[in-house]
């Protein structure tokens, strides 16, 4: 990444309307397959041995997706807030956090890019500014933004690497190759390298998690193993024809099939009181911060 880039998230943003379609399939395959809690689970788990979560604790949650984060915080927090650019995401997770019982924790729809800190009130409200895996904080206007949020910490957490061995089988027996890999780990990278010149101590650490899950053999299915198998230009209505074919070839008799995954996470958290003077690297001369 160099000093003049601007985006740290470097992936193309899946559009408003995307995000909605995915909010029904989470929906689906979160009574399924509840993957979302056990990393939300060991999220808190990590913040509260870091002492960053505790029973005072203010929290948002940019990027917040179904709430399944929010709703963890919550149930260890005083108050959470969590932003999500999709409507259908926060229909889901305020349905959910109602379904929970839980009181003390809001999701609100925002476009994080368009969002005026002041104007709501949200300088240095929160005692963490949490992201996980979320396009919502790109830029480095954005980061400032986020940081500009917090009174104490943040925490970013992102993909490093991951694998899907269903969609892999898929690949080489449809496909006849492998799937190209791609290295994941850039807004990790980038951020740690960027929060490092804007003079912050971001500290690192590492999560394995191997996920075992039966999923649908459907079309909405066939088309996110699509998305991430094909590249753009060969995607089309016939090769999700015969992607769903095969999964349907290969489910059980309830229209399932086992798919595993391994991923690492990795989280970076920062203390936004604590920075060290450095070099202005990333200050383009009369361009103020947020």
């Amino acid at each position: 990444m160099s000093l003049q880039e601007t985006k740290i998230l470097g992936r193309q943003t899946p559009s408003v309307g995307k995000w909605n379609e995915r909010a029904n399939v989470w929906k689906k395959e979160q009574k399924r397959n509840p993957k979302g809690d056990a990393r939300a689970a060991s999220a808190v788990r990590f913040l509260e041995e870091r002492g960053i979560l505790g029973a005072n604790s203010h929290i948002v949650d940019i990027g917040c997706g179904p709430g399944r984060f929010a709703a963890a915080f919550a149930r260890k927090a005083e108050q959470v807030v969590g932003l999500d650019i999709s409507e259908n995401m926060v229909q889901n997770g305020s349905e959910y956090l109602q379904s929970e019982g839980i009181t003390n924790a809001e999701l609100r729809i925002c476009d994080f890019q368009e969002l005026d800190i002041d104007r709501e009130d949200y300088r240095e409200a929160f005692d963490l500014v949490f992201m996980s895996m979320t396009p919502a904080v790109r830029g480095l206007e954005g980061l400032r933004k986020a940081i500009a949020m917090s009174r104490a910490w943040c925490c970013n957490i992102s993909h490093i690497s991951w694998e899907n061995h269903l969609q892999k089988q898929m690949m080489e027996e449809l496909f006849g190759r492998k799937m190209e890999r791609k290295w994941i780990g850039a807004s990790f990278y980038s951020l740690f390298n960027v929060l490092f010149l804007m003079g912050y101590h971001p500290e690192t650490s590492y999560e394995k998690r191997h996920q075992e899950n039966f999923v649908l053999a459907d079309e909405e299915y066939a088309r996110s193993a699509m998305e991430h198998m094909l590249p753009k230009e060969e995607a089309s209505e016939e090769q999700l024809e015969r992607i769903h074919t095969w999964l349907l070839s290969h489910a059980n008799e309830k229209g399932e099939i086992k798919e595993v995954i391994d991923y690492y996470y990795g989280r970076i958290v920062w203390d936004v009181r604590e920075k060290t003077i450095r070099p202005n690297y990333l200050e383009p001369e009369g361009v103020k911060s947020i």
